[in-house]
């Protein structure tokens, strides 16, 4: 009775879950390999070739940005870009002093010449229909994330992870050999014992000459035990990044899992313009990081590789990264210092990995899940596990509807047969 509780809900799990991670797996299968699809999309946008010449710094071009747009703040700088990178900040507006309402910016993104900061063009945040080639994969996202349906979206596909990330558990007992039952053979011998792990086997393969409904179970079955620690990472991941408000809680709260930049409060009132600009506040960073650093026992590296260097108004409080030892990918820097936009005191730090067990655990799957490691093989890990997840949500309907159509067909018969 208790196999078949669990198979009851694998099943309603899967049901609910099967468009949801269809959608999910296929449009992920594509976004594995988004940048040079937006690249192919928009030839010259994101990308301009590499210059004998030097790049500005990231805070000359910053400043260049705010000369072309002085209406808006830019709280966002990318440091360590690739060669062929143009400039790319998120404008803010400021407030206009005549109406003390938000400047009407239009375009949300400015771009930039990253050798002359001379302006390339503005991007605004495209509507998801029409779909065009530049809101292309912007609309893959919003379909990966919420089936294009906003907030409701959202919590629908974070249930869905949640129920993935328990239903993996299920789904791996399931495939466990039912428990051996005692008995004899017909001819009084004792029957052959085989090992656990023997009749386990037949869970991992796949009879390819077998008829649809056994094909489908063995696909099934087998590409979710082969794939099963990546399919369990890209669940968890999909908790934390869908229902950040669920995950982070849980995390603190049974796991301890220390989250360095929730236990910094919110400010009474937003403190837009820090008395610390972006360059002295990085000199502040890296010195911290470097105290950090022998006090925690990591090691600072230069490493090639995207940092993500923002300010946040509410909080009042730089986040500044560092490569080190620590790294997970080149987007999961090792180290993230907090401080203070006014006086530059340390509020805090995050380790990538190396400190809690939680916060690499989730540093770590996050980062399978966005294929953020180098190279490509990643991507194609990250675009194959997309491709399985929707496998495995399409074979898990088609046997429900074809054990529903037995059962619906067997059900008459039965009623005939019972005895008056």
């Amino acid at each position: 009775m208790g196999r078949r509780l669990w198979v009851v809900v694998h099943r309603w799990a899967g049901l609910y879950m099967a468009l949801i991670l269809t959608v999910a797996g296929l449009t992920g299968a594509i976004l594995a390999f988004d940048e040079p699809l937006n690249e192919w999309l928009n030839p010259g946008l994101f990308k301009i070739p590499a210059q004998a010449g030097p790049r500005l710094d990231p805070y000359a071009l910053r400043e260049a940005a705010l000369a072309l747009e002085p209406r808006a703040r830019i709280n966002f700088v990318t440091l360590d870009p690739d060669p062929g990178d143009v400039g790319s900040f998120y404008l803010e507006p400021r407030l206009d002093p005549v109406t003390g309402q938000p400047y009407d910016l239009g375009p949300t993104s400015l771009l930039l010449d990253p050798y002359t900061g001379a302006e390339r063009g503005r991007l605004s945040d495209e509507a998801l229909w029409p779909v065009t080639r530049k809101n292309l994969t912007q609309v893959l996202f919003a379909l990966h994330t919420s089936l294009c349906a906003g907030e409701v979206g959202r919590w629908a596909f974070g249930i869905a992870a949640i129920l993935w990330t328990l239903d993996s558990f299920v789904a791996l007992y399931l495939t466990f050999p039912a428990r051996r039952r005692s008995g004899t053979s017909g001819s009084g011998d004792a029957a052959p014992r085989r090992s656990w792990l023997v009749r386990w086997r037949p869970s991992w393969l796949v009879k390819w000459g077998a008829g649809a409904w056994r094909l489908n179970f063995d696909l099934h079955r087998a590409s979710g035990l082969w794939l099963w620690p990546l399919l369990f990472a890209f669940a968890t991941s999909s908790v934390a990044y869908n229902l950040p408000e669920v995950y982070g809680p849980v995390m603190r709260g049974i796991f301890r899992m220390p989250d360095p930049w929730a236990a910094i409060p919110e400010l009474p009132s937003p403190r837009p313009d820090p008395k610390l600009g972006f360059r002295e506040a990085a000199a502040v960073g890296a010195r911290l990081t470097e105290a950090e650093g022998r006090r925690l026992g990591f090691t600072v590296r230069q490493a090639h590789g995207h940092r993500f260097f923002m300010y946040d108004a509410a909080k009042g409080v730089y986040s500044y990264p560092s490569h080190t030892d620590g790294d997970v990918g080149f987007h999961h820097v090792g180290a993230t210092v907090y401080l203070d936009g006014d006086t530059g005191a340390f509020r805090g730090i995050a380790l990538a990995s190396g400190g809690h067990w939680a916060s690499t655990f989730t540093t770590w799957v996050s980062a399978i899940h966005t294929a953020v490691f180098e190279g490509q093989l990643m991507h194609a890990v990250a675009c194959l596990v997309g491709l399985v997840t929707a496998g495995l949500s399409i074979t898990g309907v088609y046997l429900w509807l074809k054990k529903r159509s037995i059962r619906r067909r067997a059900a008459p018969n039965a009623g005939r047969s019972a005895p008056a």
